[in-house]
């Protein structure tokens, strides 16, 4: 099996249009939203956008380069069974309906973590669970990056960090111009990008494999359709109950994040706050199991040819398997190879200008807001300050690449790791103030700070401590011929050994780590880090609040609770009129003077006013 995987001119012009179409999104919006420059406006898009946009764009969002490059690894090691994923995703989406959508819709904030402030009444909380989701944010948006700069290496031999600088200046720029309709409308064109591309690649690998009769012989030959494991250890890597409730509260992080809280308050009315999600449950079904076929799809592709590139030397890098499979098959094609890097271009610019465009919010929003309001900044000073926050974080994440590349793990194990260890504790709180009326400041912070240090704790143990996943048995690798001799040179494969999550490099990386019952908490997987979380973070805020209950009353507006508790703990909604009503959005200053008009009617001005937030704590 050899190769001639080189890139021709028209995969050039597509990898150019890809890029250039963002840009150009970017300064038409920016020019024809000259005349209406305000905050709102560029963050929120004046919340009036519309639902299929946000949907096509909530869904870009999540499903990043990362799950283009590290889906597909994951089956390829470990099997289709990985697949079910697919199930908590989805049972994480419909649960956000009822829960995160109508209580964020209603406050309709600007940052997410205005919530912790308007439930919570502490300014602390909210700037520590502030910091803890913008550096999550940033550390994921330098390996989202990453996937497109390895894709690029591989397929021309370019050096690492001209790709980074390439994709990170293209979705900087855009953001900063454009803002959020900049952002949200090159979502929907790199949607459409992704899914072409996906099924392209797809559709021309099995056809590459013998057809589907010889893809699906060669797969279950090769162990990659093993029976699904409802083993409840949670030391099951990929269990049935660890993809389905370990994925669920992990992806609680997406769901429960700057970018989609954003285009939640985006839309103008809740049901199509709750469409965009309804909409997404279907599309992520259909990506999951389209996406996690490509790896079993690939091991049928290279068994046909007779070539385990691993086995033979060829490649020492999981996150390189997708864009070796696809220029190989594609290499014939003018333009396919181009329209699958295209792919990975696309899906890593949706999620970097989301984050970056979120982080300057949360800039402007959470970190700055105090000085604003003190020194009466204007309008059009805050707009500054908001697209200079773009530049400086997304420069910050194109560093952060460069310190990220020897990290374990496929891109998407690495991801998700991430997200639990740190969005765990958030969601965690969250949920902490949105069940239980009573519990306060002094439970959050604490269950915040313990369940970050614990999950902190676990993954970093996991990494260096933690048993290593076994793979599957490789393809043949009996007719590679001189394959090996690639180099980076003309656009080959190349056979450096690549410093970007180098997972496959010796098989003692996949080998089983000698079981040690004392570090049972290393070997938890990697998918229940978000509920692990969660639950500490729950479980101690909940004995701390309960311990200092008659220091803090209870929170009397209900618009702060899950609608499905409400009626549980019969607590009426206050506003400034002392009556309910159901569609007014709450702010700040309007939950804070309900709170102790209300309070003070049934407890007492003492009551009251600890009950109204201390801006000290």
């Amino acid at each position: 099996m050899a190769t001639s995987a080189t890139l021709s001119v028209y995969d050039y012009i597509v990898i150019a249009v890809t890029l250039a179409v963002p840009l150009v999104i970017g300064f038409y919006l920016a020019v024809q939203g000259r005349q209406n420059n305000t905050k709102e406006e560029y963050l929120l898009g004046g919340r009036r956008l519309h639902v299929f946009p946000v949907t096509l764009s909530l869904f870009v969002t999540f499903l990043s380069s990362t799950s283009l490059i590290g889906m597909p690894a994951e089956t390829f090691t470990t099997g289709w069974d990985f697949t079910f994923l697919a199930a908590g995703m989805m049972l994480c989406y419909l649960v956000t309906m009822f829960t995160v959508v109508p209580v964020m819709y209603t406050l309709h904030v600007t940052s997410m973590y205005e919530y912790f402030q308007l439930r919570f009444g502490s300014p602390t909380l909210r700037l520590l669970v502030t910091l803890v989701g913008m550096v999550q944010k940033i550390m994921l948006s330098a390996i989202v990056l990453l996937s497109p700069a390895l894709s690029i290496q591989t397929a021309t031999g370019l050096p690492f960090w001209v790709s980074v600088v390439i994709v990170g200046l293209v979705g900087i720029i855009y953001t900063s111009i454009g803002g959020i309709r900049s952002v949200v409308f090159a979502d929907v064109f790199q949607a459409v990008i992704i899914m072409v591309g996906v099924i392209c690649v797809l559709v021309k690998t099995v056809d590459s494999a013998g057809g589907m009769g010889a893809t699906w012989r060669l797969a279950n030959e090769g162990g990659r359709m093993p029976p699904l494991n409802f083993d409840p250890d949670p030391r099951e890597r990929h269990s049935f109950w660890t993809l389905l409730f370990g994925g669920m509260f992990t992806f609680f992080a997406y769901t429960f994040d700057q970018s989609a809280i954003q285009r939640i308050c985006a839309i103008p009315s809740m049901t199509g706050a709750r469409l965009v999600y309804a909409w997404n449950i279907p599309i992520l079904g259909v990506y999951m199991v389209c996406v996690c076929s490509m790896g079993v799809v690939a091991y049928s592709f290279l068994a046909a040819k007779g070539c385990d590139p691993f086995q033979a030397g060829i490649l020492t890098d999981r996150n390189q398997l997708m864009p070796f499979v696809a220029l190989e098959v594609f290499k014939a094609i003018p333009g396919m190879a181009g329209l699958y890097l295209a792919t990975i271009f696309s899906s890593s610019l949706s999620t970097f200008s989301s984050v970056i465009n979120g982080l300057a919010a949360n800039t402007v929003v959470d970190i700055l807001k105090l000085p604003f309001q003190r020194y009466k900044t204007k309008e059009s000073v805050r707009m500054l300050i908001a697209k200079i926050a773009v530049w400086l974080y997304g420069g910050v994440c194109i560093g952060l690449v460069f310190l990220a590349q020897n990290l374990p793990g496929t891109v998407f194990e690495v991801t998700m790791s991430l997200l639990g260890a740190c969005g765990g504790p958030i969601v965690g709180v969250f949920f902490l103030g949105a069940l239980v009326p009573w519990t306060n400041k002094i439970g959050a912070i604490t269950g915040l700070i313990v369940s970050l240090l614990l999950s902190t704790w676990m993954s970093i143990g996991a990494a260096l401590y933690g048993q290593r996943p076994v793979p599957l048995p490789p393809a043949p690798s009996n007719s590679c011929g001189d394959f090996s001799l690639a180099t980076v040179h003309g656009g080959n494969i190349s056979t450096r050994s690549p410093s970007v999550f180098n997972i496959a490099s010796t098989s003692a990386t996949f080998s089983n780590a000698t079981e040690n019952d004392e570090l049972f908490i290393y070997n938890i997987s990697y998918q229940h880090y978000g509920l692990t979380a969660w639950l500490f973070a729950l479980i101690v805020g909940f004995v701390i609040s309960l311990a200092t209950c008659k220091t803090y009353p209870p929170i009397s507006d209900d618009k702060l609770l899950f609608p499905v508790v409400r009626r549980f703990w019969r607590i009426e909604s206050f506003h400034l009129s002392g009556q309910q009503e159901e569609e007014k959005p709450v702010t700040l200053q309007d939950h804070t003077q309900c709170a102790l008009t209300s309070v003070k009617s049934s407890t007492g001005s003492v009551n009251g006013e600890n009950h109204c937030m201390d801006s000290r704590f």
